[in-house]
C-alpha cells in the first residue's frame, strides 16, 4: 500500500519521536485524512529526504510521530533549471505551477512581460499548490518561487544563468545546447514582442523554437521543461 505524502516545515531527524506543530499539516492530517494512532504516513522536510514515521497521537493542536526511518531520495532532479514564467490568466498560471513541479523544475519566477495581461500572484496560494504537486509527485525538494519581476530586471539578475527564450520564429532547438545550469523564458499570449527580443539579443540570451506550430503558454512550459529538466 501506497504511503501518502506530507511536506513538513519543521526540520526532522533520522529516528525518534517529533512533535509538529505547524497547523496546516496538522489539519491535513487529522480532519482532512482523519490518519488515527498506528497510520504510517512518510514525511519530506526540503533536505532530500523522505522520512517513514508512525502516529502515536494528537494534542489539541499538535500531533507526535515516531520516525522509523529515513531514505535519500531518488527524486531530486539532476538539472537545475530557472523557469521564467510570463504571468498569465490565474487557473492557466496555477496549472503552470503544478506541473512545472511535477516535472522537476528548481526555480520558478514570474515575469512582467510588455503582453502581461495579469499583474499579480497570490504567493501563498501558490505555495501550496507547489507544497501539492511535490508531495503529490514524489519529489523530496520544493521548487524555490521567487518574487515577481518585470524582464529587464530578470535578465540582469540572473545574468549568469545559460538561458534560453521560446519563440515561434526562431531556429529549431536541439537537446545538446543543455549544459550545466539552465533558464527557460516563456512568454505570455501572444508571445514577446519585439522589443523584448532585441532584449534577449541584448542579454546574450538565445532565442530557440520547439518548431513552427503555435502553443498556449501553459503548454510551452511543458513542452520545453521535459525537454530541459531530467
Amino acid at each position: 500500500m501506497k504511503l501518502q505524502r506530507f511536506f513538513c516545515e519543521q526540520k526532522l531527524a533520522d529516528k525518534g519521536e517529533v512533535v509538529i506543530t505547524h497547523d496546516a499539516l496538522v489539519n491535513q492530517l487529522k480532519n482532512v485524512f482523519r490518519l488515527t494512532k498506528g497510520d504510517e504516513i512518510v514525511l519530506f522536510d526540503n533536505s532530500g529526504y523522505d522520512f517513514f514515521a508512525s502516529i502515536l497521537g494528537y494534542e489539541k493542536d499538535t500531533v507526535s510521530l515516531t520516525i522509523v526511518k529515513s531514505n535519500k531520495s531518488n527524486i531530486v532532479p539532476k538539472q537545475e533549471t530557472y523557469l521564467f514564467a510570463s504571468l498569465i490568466k490565474k487557473d492557466n498560471f496555477e496549472w503552470v505551477l503544478q506541473k512545472a513541479t511535477e516535472l522537476g523544475v528548481s526555480h520558478i519566477v514570474p515575469i512582467l512581460s510588455r503582453r502581461t495581461e495579469k499583474k499579480d500572484l497570490n504567493i501563498e496560494r501558490a505555495q501550496k499548490i507547489i507544497i501539492e504537486a511535490s508531495e503529490q509527485s514524489g519529489r523530496a525538494t520544493l521548487p524555490v518561487l521567487h518574487d515577481i519581476v518585470d524582464l529587464e530586471t530578470a535578465l540582469n539578475e540572473y545574468s549568469h544563468i545559460k538561458s534560453i527564450a521560446w519563440h515561434t520564429i526562431a531556429p529549431k532547438f536541439v537537446s545538446q545546447e543543455i549544459d550545466g545550469v539552465v533558464g527557460a523564458y516563456i512568454g505570455p499570449e501572444g508571445g514577446w514582442s519585439i522589443e523584448e527580443q532585441t532584449m534577449f539579443e541584448k542579454h546574450g540570451v538565445s532565442v530557440k523554437s520547439l518548431g513552427p506550430q503555435v502553443l498556449r503558454s501553459e503548454t510551452a512550459v511543458i513542452a520545453v521543461l521535459s525537454r530541459l529538466v531530467f
